[in-house]
């Protein structure tokens, strides 16, 4: 049985990242159910098209294009923060669902 030490070694080492990296692609891929729920929840909030809307109202052609570029480096930015975040939190997940299991079969671990 693995002690509190060596669980976290395991935690450290690149197996969790090969495990979450093998899932990855499973993970981001959506299903019919995924794409339902998503139009769902964002129904009605096309807010990137009304942005450009009201740049062009306001902006030259190329200041519009620059503003566009920034916003769109920005989103790009939330969705790679977004990734990380999903990853870490999957990572923990994993984790803790060893301790789970550790514990339930007599184990003393706690990461």
């Amino acid at each position: 049985m693995l002690n509190k030490e060596e669980l976290k070694s395991f935690e450290e080492e690149s197996v969790i990242d090969s495990w979450y990296n093998t899932r990855a692609e499973d993970l981001y891929v959506l299903n019919d159910v995924d794409k339902r729920k998503i139009a769902k929840i964002t129904k009605g909030e096309d807010t990137y098209q009304e942005i450009a809307n009201e740049i062009s109202k306001i902006a030259k052609k190329d200041d519009k294009e620059r503003i566009l570029e920034k916003i769109d480096k920005h989103c790009n930015k939330l969705i790679n923060t977004g990734g990380y975040e999903n990853e870490k939190f999957y990572k923990v997940g994993f984790i803790d669902g060893i301790n789970l299991i550790i514990e339930c079969i007599g184990g003393k671990a706690k990461c």
